[in-house]
């Protein structure tokens, strides 16, 4: 079983009892507290998990030219890819110097080469450049001719493509303080509302408009313990809130949607400047602590009150 979806069921299942145990004790405040904590455990974990992934595999990529032109180097002075491999393991290649090593001593193993690079391809399998590099190996290694040539182009290649994502990144990196600003905005927004809506709605006679009761100017969560009244109930305790009326209401509402529209606008801004959704989960867990901070922050001081 590969490794991610190890991770996958590991949390699933820690989720699971969770919500299990929450459903036994049977208080309604303390199963809305725990279902925050399993969507938190099944959520940040793996969004780490595979953030790291990520930036393992970039810092493969950004040496992997260079164990290339080495090897190009090593089978110019006429060695085979074999021994290339057991020469260059000796370098430091940063992160891919563990992964040279270990396919040098599978090598020397008697494991076959094409099922070395098998095992490196597929456990770099997130990578396309290498990838498609290793691809190129292989081939040259099968049908033979002039295997430093084709080194020599894959390194080359690769380092173009790095300098066209690096010229990329600068010029997108503009949008990336733009997706910031959006958040900003939407959270300034969110904290005049409440300041202004709230006391608005507060000083109206609290008349029900509809046949089941139901009033624009009361708490819909009053009587009602069910979803999503659980999760704004554990909201507001975490943000020191008392449950007071609408007020408190609004706050986890409007807390939850900022919290919400900075997980999303972090993975488009990480996609915008780096092409890849899982990194901008580090953009996600800045705006989301920045909301969490603001929100905490203001309650103390006073400028949102319930």
């Amino acid at each position: 079983m590969k490794e991610d979806k190890r991770v996958t069921i590991i949390l699933l299942a820690a989720g699971f009892v969770l919500v299990a145990v929450g459903l036994l004790i049977g208080d309604s405040a303390v199963l809305g507290n725990i279902l925050i904590l399993a969507v938190f455990l099944n959520v940040f974990p793996y969004f780490l998990y595979r953030y790291s992934r990520a930036m393992w595999i970039k810092s493969i990529e950004a040496q992997f030219p260079n164990f290339i032109r080495d090897m190009a180097d090593a089978v110019r002075s006429g060695m085979s890819l074999p021994e290339a491999i057991n020469l260059v393991s000796r370098s430091n290649y940063g992160n891919l110097s563990s992964e040279v090593k270990r396919m040098n001593n599978m090598l020397s193993w008697g494991t076959p080469f094409l099922r070395v690079i098998e095992i490196f391809q597929n456990k770099t399998r997130e990578s396309k450049l290498i990838s498609e590099a290793l691809n190129i190996i292989k081939e040259s290694y099968q049908s033979g001719g002039d295997i430093a040539s084709a080194l020599d182009s894959v390194s080359n290649d690769i380092i173009m493509v790095k300098e066209a994502e690096a010229e990329r990144a600068s010029i997108v990196k503009q949008q990336v303080f733009i997706m910031y600003g959006i958040f900003v905005i939407f959270l300034v927004v969110s904290v005049l509302i409440i300041n202004i809506m709230v006391p608005m709605i507060k000083s109206q006679p609290d008349i029900s408009t509809f046949q089941s009761g139901f009033s624009m100017f009361s708490d819909p969560c009053k009587s009602s313990d069910v979803f999503p009244c659980l999760i704004f109930a554990s909201v507001n305790n975490m943000l020191g809130v008392e449950r007071q009326g609408v007020g408190s209401y609004y706050i986890a509402l409007f807390f939850l949607s900022v919290v919400i529209q900075g997980l999303f606008i972090g993975l488009i801004a990480g996609q915008i400047g780096e092409n890849s959704i899982i990194s901008g989960f580090k953009h996600s867990l800045v705006m989301m602590i920045s909301t969490l901070g603001v929100y905490i922050l203001l309650i103390k001081l006073g400028i949102i009150a319930v």
